[in-house]
């Protein structure tokens, strides 16, 4: 028996996971690699993250289940934050010349509820299978859409 690509086989008594290799890329994976590092050079730019673009786009692009595919887009985000903050570090506020652009202050406030946000979403991670994942994603993200479409309007 042949075995497919990402998918745990039965081998005797042992459990195998056969993933397919880096290299070569096929055609599909060039153009998803474009793709992914563009809308998260775009997203970055608007300061959005770019998380619920990335996941739909590195499942369909790389083949990826959700898991996966939620592992990648977070460090996508954690990089590209990363080089936006080094990238701006020095930077001055246009009109009070002796404050940086980015206000410290602010982690005050933020860094508890992002990290309790992150605790909830990894105790989802672990608690749920793929398919909760893949529709509380989904509903999130039309939730956004539709939001951001009336703010649009």
């Amino acid at each position: 028996m042949k075995p497919i690509e990402g998918v745990i086989i039965e081998s005797g008594k042992e459990r195998e996971c056969h993933h397919k290799a880096l290299f070569p890329m096929e055609p599909k994976e060039w153009v998803g690699t474009f793709v992914f590092s563009l809308i998260m050079c775009l997203s970055n730019v608007a300061g959005i993250g770019g998380g619920g673009v990335a996941i739909p786009l590195a499942m369909y692009f790389f083949n990826l289940s959700t898991k996966p595919a939620i592992a990648i887009s977070s460090f996508a985000i954690m990089v590209s934050t990363l080089a936006r903050f080094f990238y701006n570090f020095n930077e001055r506020h246009p009109e009070k010349p002796n404050c940086t652009s980015i206000d410290y202050n602010m982690t005050n406030v933020m860094m508890p509820l992002t990290m309790m946000g992150s605790l909830i979403g990894a105790f989802f991670y672990l608690l749920f299978p793929d398919l909760v994942i893949t529709i509380i994603l989904t509903l999130l993200l039309f939730a956004l859409s539709f939001e951001s479409g009336k703010k649009f309007l």
